[in-house]
């Protein structure tokens, strides 16, 4: 009975928004004696509440302890722009700064908060924004309650096991999550028919983050395109939006404009190198450093398996829906003409990668492109725009389906998207260490190694912090991306902390070869040079300590005649030990 009067005032919520209602708010309708309004609430209330689930989910997903993967590479950069005293011969932090926009508008919160405190500050910021992003874009295409909660789970599922080129939307701080839930805001302006409303969106998330904004604008503008209503072909389509044009020309205009300013910085960054160091270091950033993310070469066949068959199934349920209900696919389709345009744009990338690969002057060529992160928009839109449809879909099925089955199929539904969130929370939570912290040494024999190992690093860096001078600058391990964020003070060289102009990127690289290549090559790092050797490199890098793993003190024949400061006792094991970069004269 409960399951029959829910039902009816579903069809009739489906049936006002296929008439244009906007949700029911001045019917007097009742069904069975319950009320419409009383099952509706206040749209605010559902509003809110979803929201707020969306919210405990996304935080339960992503809330494992800072530093995020990310976070200590983002927020120290973020800390610097804020306080160049701050580390201050940091080649990372030193070099051009991308993200401007984020820094300027968030980065400020790093003077008041410790890194951590800020880290959760803006976690919450941007899991907020994008729990209400995704509920608004929901709720443009469904109406049921509660499916937009049920939507968002089957996202992050899909975006986080079925992705091409390793692009998450929800984790940690950084200047993507919140261009991410700026995009959503927009596509379901283009959903409810306001795309002068979308375009503005667009160029703020821009600002934030220039790949995620700019890529998003292009599909965006490709779906309004196609999407134009007209009746007598391909001409008329073209003249509809050029009156689309004129009429809105301003916020057109000002998304002209914060697109311009977003874009600039980045490519001014290079304007001082020549077209060699340019090559040289458009070629480390995409085939070295980043190719995981930019390079479809570099893609797993795992990946592509997964991915594709999340294409097959996400055509073969657009076409179901098209040939079962006509009102429905209308309903998808800017959503789906998204999609398409983030796979044109793919498929440049695609293109770019086998040119990429050849050995003539089109491979330096194609670099230069492909560092633009073009497989970026699809492994958002992709999953985004399946999990709606899917859940568009069983929303009509649980209002008119025919059969007790197919309105009982949300509910199974339902069950296995939570029991698979719930053991991708239990995945993602079985490591203790923060994601940041998982580069460190890991020994899957031996947990308690793992932890220890993890807590002695912690331990070292805050007795760096505490007992070495603010200017000190390190030679640090290979396996690890996290000592700036814990010891606060400056390190010659990281493989995370790619800078981002050409200048800086070709130092980089230079660094990572004398300093990080060795200790991934010999079992004693960077004690295979001799003391000499590692104080000239010390003299010409100003680096003033060396922070290396005491198995590798261990495997050096004679030992290392530097002064060592941590621990103090040289007779005293420790996982890290603290050398002065300086002849030991005791």
């Amino acid at each position: 009975m409960i399951l029959r009067t829910f039902t009816n005032h579903l069809r009739f919520q489906i049936n006002s928004d296929a008439n244009g209602s906007t949700g029911g708010r001045t019917t007097q309708r009742s069904d069975g004696g319950f009320s419409l309004m009383s099952y509706r609430l206040a749209p605010i209330a559902w509003m809110t509440l979803e929201t707020f689930l969306i919210f405990l989910i996304f935080s339960a997903v992503a809330g494992q302890s800072p530093p995020g993967v990310n976070e200590s590479h983002y927020l120290t950069k973020a800390k610097h722009f804020w306080n160049p005293d701050w580390c201050p011969q940091d080649l990372f932090l030193s070099s051009s700064f991308a993200h401007w926009f984020f820094y300027v508008a968030l980065g400020w919160l790093s003077k008041f908060m410790s890194l951590p405190a800020f880290a959760w500050a803006g976690r919450i910021l941007t899991w907020g924004a994008l729990a209400f992003a995704w509920q608004r874009l929901s709720r443009s295409l469904i109406q049921v309650p509660l499916f937009s909660v049920l939507s968002a789970s089957f996202f992050l599922l899909l975006n986080e096991r079925f992705h091409l080129a390793g692009e998450w939307v929800v984790g940690g701080f950084e200047a993507k999550g919140v261009a991410y839930a700026l995009v959503m805001l927009a596509l379901a302006k283009l959903v409810q028919g306001k795309s002068h409303h979308a375009w503005p969106l667009l160029g703020i998330a821009a600002l934030f983050h220039v790949l995620v904004g700019g890529w998003a604008l292009l599909a965006a503008t490709f779906s309004f395109v196609m999407c134009a209503q007209s009746k007598s072909g391909r001409t008329l389509r073209l003249v509809s939006v050029w009156q689309h044009v004129r009429t809105h020309w301003l916020p057109i205009l000002v998304t002209v404009g914060l697109i311009v300013a977003a874009a600039l910085p980045p490519l001014l960054s290079d304007r001082n190198a020549n077209a060699a160091d340019a090559a040289m270091a458009h070629s480390i950033y995409v085939n070295v450093r980043i190719s995981h993310h930019l390079n479809f070469s570099a893609f797993t066949a795992n990946r592509v398996a997964r991915f594709s068959l999340l294409l097959l199934f996400g055509t073969w349920l657009y076409f179901w829906i098209r040939q079962d209900s006509k009102s429905l696919s209308r309903r998808l389709q800017p959503l789906v003409w998204f999609a398409v345009g983030t796979l044109v744009i793919s498929y440049g990338g695609l293109m770019l990668s086998g040119f990429a690969e050849q050995n003539d002057s089109t491979s330096a060529w194609a670099a230069g492109l492909l560092r633009f992160y073009w497989f970026r928009t699809a492994d958002f839109s992709i999953p985004a725009v399946l999990s709606l449809a899917c859940c568009l879909l069983l929303s009509k099925w649980l209002a008119f389906g025919p059969r007790k089955f197919h309105r009982m199929m949300p509910f199974f539904f339902a069950s296995v998207i939570a029991t698979a969130t719930g053991l991708m929370i239990l995945e993602n939570d079985s490591d203790p260490r923060p994601a940041a912290d998982q580069s460190l040494p890991t020994y899957d024999d031996s947990p308690a190694r793992t932890k220890a190992t993890w807590q002695n690093w912690k331990g070292v860096c805050q007795w760096i912090r505490d007992n070495t001078p603010d200017d000190a600058v390190f030679f640090t391990p290979a396996e690890q991306q996290t000592f700036k964020w814990y010891a606060h003070r400056t390190e010659v060289v990281a493989w995370k902390d790619i800078p981002q102009d050409a200048s800086s990127i070709i130092e980089w690289r230079e660094r990572i070869t004398i300093l990080y290549d060795p200790q991934l090559r010999y079992a004693n790092g960077l004690l295979q040079y001799t003391d000499d050797q590692l104080l000239e490199l010390a003299e010409h890098y100003s680096a003033t300590h060396l922070l290396i793993p005491q198995h590798q003190v261990d495997l050096t024949p004679g030992g290392i005649d530097l002064k060592q400061i941590y621990p103090i006792d040289p007779s005293q094991k420790s996982t890290y030990v603290v050398f002065e970069l300086r002849k030991n004269t005791e």
